[in-house]
């Protein structure tokens, strides 16, 4: 997969990928399938856009941000858990 997402990429095509079980904790379930190293990875791809929101506002402003960019494709790195917002998230600070 990772080629694919790199060429769509080099190829300017805007495409949402949407990675699952992103965390740095054991989930419910077990240990994480997303692999840390990935996001460095990710974001090394020239004009690929990772974005790892911390809660549902931020997700939100991703997804805003992201069909934005007509000629990249964007990441995101989601978890399965169950978060609270947090306190002074705002998803129209998403793309700054």
């Amino acid at each position: 997969a990772l080629g694919a997402m790199r060429l769509s990429a080099l190829s300017e095509v805007r495409v949402l990928y949407i990675m699952t079980h992103d965390s740095i904790g054991l989930g419910e379930d077990g240990p994480t399938h997303q692999p840390i190293g990935m996001l460095a990875t990710l974001r090394a791809i020239p004009n690929m856009y990772v974005f790892r929101p911390a809660d549902a506002n931020e997700v939100s402003g991703s997804y805003k941000a992201a069909i934005g960019l007509t000629k990249s494709p964007s990441v995101f790195a989601l978890t399965r858990q169950g978060l609270a917002n947090l306190e002074h998230s705002d998803a129209d600070k998403v793309a700054k």
